[in-house]
């Protein structure tokens, strides 16, 4: 009886391995914003029915407010993304990194700071599909990291950041029922 030869399983091409990491970590972007994750709400479900007079409340000193938090993760995605076309960036400055609230603090100024942080985990999401053959595992300079690595941390940042929002709200919300007490939590 011949001995039979075990049939070879084709070698994927790199490409294809790539772009399956790619649409991986698109989904991360989006599911950041959008959910589910595994963890806990996404950015949206994290903010769902706040108001900007919630957004702007300080309930733990140490802490940022929620829409200071939503402006944060939307200045970072968007420095990403342009990092992810090349664009040589400096550090970014206090201002730059944690941008102020728009004056007035008004209802449709707090629903364009979330559709802005919406748009922009959106356009990194679509970006990162886009250079799978151009440079997925490109360097970003000056940072020593590729850009797969980056779209992976600003998911991640999201994710954290979400995190962090859960806690404001839960605060917030106890604050209310004991009359206006601000917890003096340190993180």
């Amino acid at each position: 009886m011949p001995i039979e030869e075990p049939e070879e399983k084709p070698v994927r091409h790199p490409e294809y391995v790539y772009m399956d990491y790619a649409r991986h970590l698109s989904g991360r972007l989006r599911r950041t914003i959008t959910g589910p994750m595994w963890h806990g709400p996404s950015l949206r479900e994290a903010l769902d029915g706040m108001t900007a007079a919630d957004a702007v409340e300080r309930p733990m000193r140490s802490m940022k407010t929620v829409w200071e938090i939503v402006l944060h993760v939307t200045a970072r995605a968007e420095r990403a993304r342009l990092l992810m076309d090349g664009m040589g960036l400096e550090e970014p400055t206090l201002e730059e990194d944690w941008p102020p609230i728009p004056s007035p603090c008004t209802a449709a100024a707090w629903e364009s700071s979330q559709a802005r942080m919406a748009d922009a985990y959106r356009s990194m999401a679509v970006r990162v599909c886009e250079v799978i053959s151009s440079g997925f595992l490109k360097v970003v300079e000056p940072r020593g990291y590729n850009v797969a690595t980056m779209a992976d941390g600003v998911a991640e940042h999201g994710a954290y950041h979400a995190g962090q929002i859960v806690l404001l709200r839960k605060e917030i919300t106890l604050r209310r029922h004991h009359r206006g007490a601000v917890t003096d939590l340190i993180w």
